[in-house]
């Protein structure tokens, strides 16, 4: 029979540390993959987004309803500065929803990309037995955070880019139009 201060009990509240730090671990892993996921929907909206807006615009002027080279300089100036920033919007929004793989290592197997480089299936039962679940879940999260933070980083500034695409390109139709 053990008694509450025994060496016995030691153990559990060690192993359970070590469990909690573990689950802590893979509720962080598993909000940014979420945060991750979200970050590519929005990038993937906000490319639909602004893809629309041209499109639209490019519609107009193809169609006659919207004339720049009519419009006097200051109008015209406006819409094709706002077209320009266009172009950093759709890059970064790209980036954003570029694929990154990371660095993948022969001598573990925290991520698909270090599963392909086994060059054989005996080398990778040799990785993945070796392979502490406490350091994959440690390297995954700061992987992915870096990813997550880099996405969002792309998608704020194609934000701005946006905006200046928008903000411009319609002050530059509403007085030209007006102008005309």
């Amino acid at each position: 029979m053990t008694t509450p201060g025994d060496d016995a009990d030691m153990a559990p509240d060690i192993d359970t540390a070590a469990e909690r730090r573990t689950e802590v671990a893979r509720v962080l892993l598993t909000e940014v993959r979420e945060e991750l996921m979200r970050a590519d929907n929005k990038a993937g909206l906000m490319l639909a987004s602004l893809g629309a807006a041209l499109t639209a615009l490019l519609g107009a002027i193809g169609s006659g309803v919207v004339a720049p080279r009519q419009y006097a300089v200051v109008p015209q100036l406006l819409l094709w500065v706002g077209c320009a920033a266009c172009v950093p919007a759709l890059v970064l929004l790209g980036l954003a929803l570029t694929p990154r793989l990371g660095n993948p290592r022969y001598s573990r197997t925290h991520y698909f990309g270090d599963v392909r480089l086994a060059v054989s299936a005996a080398h990778l039962e040799r990785t993945v037995h070796r392979t502490d679940l406490m350091s994959r879940d440690l390297s995954q999260l700061a992987t992915l955070s870096r990813i997550v933070w880099t996405k969002y980083r792309c998608i704020r500034h194609a934000l701005a880019w946006g905006t200046v695409f928008c903000t411009l390109t319609l002050l530059g139709i509403v007085t030209g139009a007006s102008a005309y």
